[in-house]
């Protein structure tokens, strides 16, 4: 394919597209995401990682406890640089409710000394039973 060939495409897979834009490390990273649902196309039941995407689609991407909808700007064939991805994208929005949630509970619940020992102790009794 030429430069001319590349530039006029008007859709691409959803899993390479993903890869390009940088939202994974790898293809079939995207892939396996995709598959698990955490990657959908907006308005669709069920995605596929071969699944055609079209400038002025809607995904909605699930990663990091952060649900955001982006909406296609570019079609993408090659990886390039972050600051090129970026490009290919709109963020429209962006949830992060259950990620601030998470971790404040994460930090309530975190022990002290005292009670790290205690389970320290608990743990080493436990596994000299079960040696036994």
């Amino acid at each position: 394919m030429t430069f001319i060939e590349k530039s006029c495409l008007s859709e691409c897979r959803l899993d390479s597209w993903l890869w390009a834009a940088r939202f994974y490390k790898t293809r079939n990273l995207a892939a396996l995401n995709i598959k698990k649902g955490l990657v959908r196309i907006y308005g669709k039941t069920t995605t596929k990682p071969a699944s055609l995407l079209n400038i002025g689609s809607q995904l909605v991407i699930e990663q990091d406890l952060e649900k955001k909808t982006i909406m296609v700007k570019e079609i993408a064939v090659k990886r390039v640089s972050f600051e090129k991805a970026r490009k290919f994208y709109d963020v429209i929005s962006k949830d992060s409710k259950e990620a601030a949630t998470f971790f404040r509970a994460k930090v309530r619940y975190k022990p002290d000394k005292k009670l790290r020992r205690n389970l320290k102790a608990l743990k080493e009794k436990l596994h000299f039973l079960s040696v036994d």
